[in-house]
């Protein structure tokens, strides 16, 4: 069987889905899956053999190794066995929640694979079960759920629960709003995460004043993004970006390296008006706002200091599982 799963951008909230904070304040996200994808296939064994496992998209040992984990853990969780291959049209450590994608799209060949249904609820908190508690990944919930519902949406993470809400935009504000948008990766896009939200989870674990402030800063920027975005404000969204990045590098030390910053004020300096880091933060994938006009002139200027711009579009679906034709 094959499935894919979105990969997503999260415009402002990221890091009040992380518990316990979502558990004891509540958290919400604005985020959006866009036309990257996760790819997963699922075989029957033959004979009773031991399920093979393939990832061709990937070089090192160690990162092979890390995912074949995902694998096994989503094989566990389904008590099944099956030849895996994975593979992700972005890198590991991206910010763009591919780690979570994998694991959705390989549950959802899974349950093709043995007839089962499964909401997209059930889906990601699956998803969620595997990543977060059978793995001991530290992260949030925001990208399980991403890649299960597909769309653009409005997420809140409370203690009893996770409510997804569609955001409907109108044709030509999402038209607009993917043509001012650009994916830049920085020279560190192979991160790791899990030390930087080790940090965070710590600080407000002991309670941390300026950290539970930046959340709850966080969370407000979000109600202020789906505000945004339903009106079509992007310039308003813009500035939720800007303010957001900023007061994200108050949650752990790590967040923003030199690097990072020195990239992001060239961008600035080549036009953008607004931008962010994805993902937990010390390297991965910027996230760009271009005026419209300005878009060739800065796409030209970052490639000729041989970086590659990515445009992406929005997608309406999330995971998708189907059985082979060819």
């Amino acid at each position: 069987m094959h499935a894919r799963a979105p990969l997503r951008i999260s415009f402002a909230g990221g890091g009040t889905d992380v518990p316990p904070y979502p558990e004891l304040f509540g958290g919400a996200v604005v985020s959006a899956s866009v036309d990257l994808f996760a790819y997963a296939s699922a075989r029957p064994t033959v004979g009773g053999a031991v399920g093979r496992f393939s990832s061709p998209d990937l070089e090192t040992t160690a990162a092979l190794s890390g995912r074949e984990a995902l694998a096994r853990s989503v094989l566990q969780s389904f008590a099944q066995d099956a030849d895996v291959t994975l593979h992700c049209d972005a890198p590991p450590g991206s910010g763009l929640g591919s780690s979570s994608s994998l694991i959705v799209a390989l549950a959802s060949a899974i349950c093709e694979l043995t007839g089962d249904a499964m909401t997209p609820y059930d889906l990601a908190a699956r998803a969620v079960q595997i990543e977060r508690r059978d793995l001991a990944i530290p992260g949030g919930y925001q990208d399980q759920y991403a890649a299960a519902f597909g769309g653009f949406n409005f997420i809140e993470f409370e203690a009893d629960g996770v409510l997804v809400t569609p955001l409907r935009l109108r044709p030509d504000v999402q038209a607009e709003l993917q043509s001012t948008l650009l994916l830049v990766p920085t020279l560190i896009v192979q991160r790791q995460s899990s030390g930087i939200l080790r940090r965070q989870i710590d600080a407000y674990e002991r309670k941390d004043a300026d950290v539970l402030a930046a959340l709850s800063t966080i969370k407000e920027q979000a109600l202020t993004a789906k505000a945004c975005v339903l009106r079509g404000d992007l310039r308003g969204l813009g500035e939720v970006l800007r303010e957001g990045w900023e007061t994200k590098r108050r949650l752990a030390s790590g967040i923003a390296t030199d690097e990072i910053d020195e990239l992001y004020e060239e961008a600035l300096a080549l036009g953008a008006t607004a931008g962010k880091l994805l993902g937990a933060g010390g390297g991965g994938y910027l996230l760009l706002m271009v005026p419209f006009a300005r878009r060739g002139e800065l796409v030209t200027q970052l490639r000729r200091r041989m970086l590659t711009p990515t445009s992406v579009s929005f997608v309406e679906h999330g995971a998708q599982a189907w059985r082979p034709r060819v």
